[in-house]
């Protein structure tokens, strides 16, 4: 005689509205596979379609070792014409002046745009920088090249000259910040330039005062395998669907700073209508360490100087073509450094893409991650997006990753997948065919997809939906579900801690407390490195 498990009271509710959703195994594949094609289709009716590759310039540094290898790895994998590939004699260091900037980067690469006809000089009238009204006049370009990628090797600040500059005047800026702007006719180097590609709804090659702009994305990062596999995941993604959990880290700041929190929260809610999973960490601090995110693609946090907690952890890795980043005011002021700063690290645990700024940018002028993310999940490259999300030009940001890089130019869900990819497949589908509909409806139909497909991590993956919304009964009650049915240890212990965490949210400590306890003394998980999250979280709430 075998001991059934009790129901769940979410159990209960799949069982008594199942009649009434009509809904099947068999009509949930035909649902699914209709939503795929209709989603590809409306998606390439929505996006207009650009060959960036085919407008795409490499620049790279024969005196830095290295640049030269990776620039033609990259041309090769992207098909861009050898033509396209220029060496640029400059400093091998990280940081120069604004008179080597001039000589050796901006004027040399001025003079051979315009000697190749990629832009057509013209006098211009001088305009006024950010502060100001106006944008200066581009040249009028021959729409040959809109894309620069900048290689390992060549320099990525811009030292200040002046001395104690008024505020948003200051002089210094990242190179390639610099360059979005050279086909602009002198740009004023004192302050930034309003970007005014800034949040325009249409891509880069259709909006309206792109002329004289470039998208400028930096294939750099700790060493030379670092940014090869940076290259070959991005377009891994590309080809196989970018699939998994998306993670928000807030930091609960207030006043001047709520405009951060806002755009990790509407980051969050892109992601939910998108079908992409997320949790969200609501606490001030950073993720504590070795707290389990697997499969996680998209990762918007703030605010630490350097790498620390969950993403730190020797544990950790990104999924293939993930994107992340970090806010804070100097992430990129190194970017050749697996521990130091942000961005390298992020790079060093598996992201192919992130985003910096070398020096102070004051938040407003950063990259918004809203806008950012709202463009990629509608089929932007990841270059138009990061410079469509940010407001101003010849300024501290900068791109990491390959700027063509387009994880979603076939539309969310064009790829079903296999093993876990399939279930995150399978809860994007079903979240996209009935949004708009009661959110019971989704909760239901995965719950009741799960149990005939012995799937716990669908359960998982509806619970964080839950959480999201604040419903954290219903997270707590759908996660032990996926507990009773895990076998794995590592899925189990993660499953607990999210529970623990939820009670803990919950205002029920004594609950999480009992959990933990029981938790830390099971054989299953001795070996376990998220025991170490366990211990912290108990230690948290006064175990």
């Amino acid at each position: 005689m075998t001991n059934k498990i009790p129901m769940t009271k979410y159990e209960q509710h799949v069982v008594s509205v199942r009649s009434a959703l009509h809904i099947t195994h068999l009509s949930f594949i035909r649902h699914f596979l209709i939503l795929l094609l209709l989603t590809v289709s409306a998606r390439a009716q929505l996006i207009a379609e650009w060959d960036a590759a085919a407008e795409t310039a490499v620049i790279f540094n024969p005196d830095f070792p290295g640049s030269a290898k990776l620039a033609a790895y990259y041309a090769e994998q992207r098909h861009i014409p050898k033509e396209r590939v220029i060496g640029l004699r400059c400093s091998q260091e990280n940081s120069i002046s604004r008179i080597e900037f001039e000589t050796q980067l901006r004027k040399p690469l001025l003079q051979l745009f315009e000697a190749r006809h990629w832009f057509t000089a013209e006098a211009r009238m001088p305009d006024k920088p950010l502060t100001g009204d106006g944008i200066p006049s581009p040249t009028t370009p021959s729409h040959k090249v809109r894309v620069l990628v900048l290689m390992r090797g060549v320099p990525f600040q811009i030292r200040r000259a002046a001395q104690n500059p008024k505020q948003s005047q200051e002089d210094e800026a990242s190179v390639d910040s610099e360059l979005t702007a050279l086909g602009l006719d002198k740009p004023p180097i004192p302050g930034g330039l309003r970007n005014p590609y800034f949040d325009q709804q249409t891509r880069f090659s259709h909006a309206p005062k792109s002329s004289g702009l470039l998208i400028v994305g930096r294939l750099d990062g700790p060493d030379d395998p670092t940014v090869k596999r940076m290259i070959d995941d991005a377009i891994y993604a590309e080809s196989n669907g970018l699939l998994g959990r998306a993670v928000i880290d807030l930091a609960q700041k207030t006043g001047a700073y709520q405009e951060g929190e806002d755009w990790l929260k509407n980051s969050a809610e892109s992601y939910r209508r998108a079908g992409i999973p997320v949790f969200i960490d609501r606490a001030a601090d950073v993720l504590r360490d070795e707290w389990p995110l697997p499969d996680t693609i998209f990762y918007f946090g703030w605010y630490t100087d350097h790498i620390i907690g969950a993403l730190a952890s020797p544990t950790f890795r990104f999924k293939r073509g993930a994107i992340a980043c970090h806010l804070h005011s100097f992430s990129a002021s190194i970017i050749r450094s697996h521990e130091q700063a942000w961005v390298g690290p992020l790079l060093s645990h598996g992201a192919a893409v992130t985003f910096g700024n070398v020096f102070e940018p004051y938040l407003a002028l950063t990259m918004h991650f809203d806008i950012f993310n709202k463009r990629l999940l509608e089929g932007f490259t990841v270059g138009e997006a990061a410079w469509n999300a940010t407001p101003a030009l010849s300024w501290m940001n900068v791109v990491l990753g390959d700027p063509l890089y387009r994880p979603f130019g076939k539309g969310s869900g064009a790829k079903l997948g296999e093993g876990a990819d399939r279930d995150y497949a399978l809860y994007q589908g079903l979240a996209l065919r009935v949004a708009g509909e009661p959110d019971s409806h989704i909760k239901t139909a995965l719950t009741e997809f799960a149990e005939k497909r012995h799937r716990p991590r669908l359960l998982e993956l509806t619970a964080l939906l839950s959480a999201v919304q604040s419903k954290l009964p219903q997270a707590i009650d759908l996660l032990e579900h996926a507990e009773s049915t895990t076998q794995d240890a590592a899925s189990l212990l993660r499953l607990k801690l999210y529970r623990a965490e939820m009670l803990h949210r919950s205002e029920k400590a004594d609950a999480a407390r009992k959990l933990l306890r029981e938790t830390l003394k099971d054989d299953r998980f001795k070996a376990q490195p998220s025991r170490i999250a366990a211990e912290s979280l108990l230690k948290d709430i006064g175990g």
